[in-house]
Formats: structure tokens, sequence, C-alpha cells
């Protein structure tokens, strides 16, 4: 994993992993975005809360990139979209609702592109985001833990970030909107002590 710090030409982290590059949303990724929006919003919104099912997808790439500007520009979130090495858009890995105090902890979430699943890519960025988030500052977020909220029927997101570290909480769920719907969501978790023991 290769960490690109801010520059004048380009003032945001972006990370670099063998296949991917995660990199802020910006202006000039609207066609392409909204065209994978398209394609796959089937997909996409059974597990993503992207808003009302009825929403243009104009409308959802606006929201997703005044999310992305807000909150680098706060601190309060790392939203990243995943690109391949001829610059396609095969995904996303965010965390979000970053919260620092006593201790330092977030949400993570990512989707991918339906046609380019089984091929490991989820795995790279979603491992690229957590060596990011939980590597001490200033080389990283300086994170103490990173939650998931996954559906228990989601068996392939339980799948893949168990695979990166995380595991399952035993008491704690909770009701969350995907599309227009609330879903139960069970917490997954991974603890720096817990990434650095099986990663570091």
């Amino acid at each position: 994993v290769h960490v690109e710090p801010p520059t004048t030409e380009h003032p945001t982290v972006s990370i670099e992993t063998p296949r991917l590059i995660l990199r802020a949303l910006e202006a000039r990724d609207r066609a392409p975005y909204i065209e994978l929006l398209e394609r796959a919003r089937a997909h996409l919104g059974s597990v993503l809360p992207t808003g009302d099912e009825d929403a243009a997808p104009e409308a959802i790439f606006d929201r997703q990139l005044e999310l992305t500007q807000k909150g680098d520009a706060a601190g309060k979130a790392f939203r990243r979209i995943a690109t391949n090495r001829t610059g396609s858009i095969v995904g996303a890995f965010n965390l979000v609702v970053i919260r620092r105090g006593f201790e330092n902890n977030a949400d993570a979430n990512c989707w991918l592109d339906p046609d380019r699943t089984g091929v490991g890519l989820a795995r790279e960025g979603l491992l690229a985001l957590m060596s990011y988030s939980l590597a001490d500052l200033p080389e990283g977020l300086g994170m103490h833990r990173v939650d998931a909220w996954i559906q228990p029927e989601n068996k392939a997101s339980q799948k893949l970030f168990a695979s990166c570290g995380f595991t399952k909480s035993s008491d704690e769920s909770s009701h969350l909107t995907t599309g227009e719907a609330w879903h139960i969501h069970d917490r997954w978790q991974l603890t720096v002590d817990n990434w650095q023991r099986d990663f570091g």
C-alpha cells in the first residue's frame, strides 16, 4: 500500500495498491459514476443507503461529491472511490462517522461494481483502507477501532470483512436504512491491536 499525501495539484490523500487507486470523488467523475450507478443500481440499492430510490443518479452523485468534500474538510469522514489502473471506477471504500476523543473510532463501508467481483478487488481495497485508517497519525488516521454494520443475510460482506480481521460483536445490532427500507445490521469490529497482530 502506498499513500500519496496531499499536494497543490491533488489536495487530498490517495492510496495506491497493486491494482487500485483510492482517491476522492471529483467533478470530472460525474459521467462515469452516473453510468456505473445506473447500471448497478439494483445491486447497490439493496446494500447501500443511496437515498430515495426515485432520486436521479445526478442527484446521488452531487450528494456523494458534497459528502466527500465536507468529510475531508472537517475530518469527519474519509470517502474514496476506487479506480483500476486504466482509470475506470470500480467501487468505493469509505470511513464515515469518524469520532475522536479518548478513543478514535469510525464506521466503514464499501461497495464494488458487480461486474468486477470475484477477483479479490474488494479485499484489496478494504485492506488498504484499514491500513491507512489504523496507522498512527500523521501517517494514517489514528483510529483505535473501526466498525462495520452488516445485514445478517449479507454473507458476502461478512466473508469480506472477516477476511480483513473484523469479528462479529455478539451483543450489538441496530436498525439502519439501506435504500428506502430499514434493516437489522450486526456490528463487526476491528481494533488496532488485532490489526497489528494479524496484519502488522
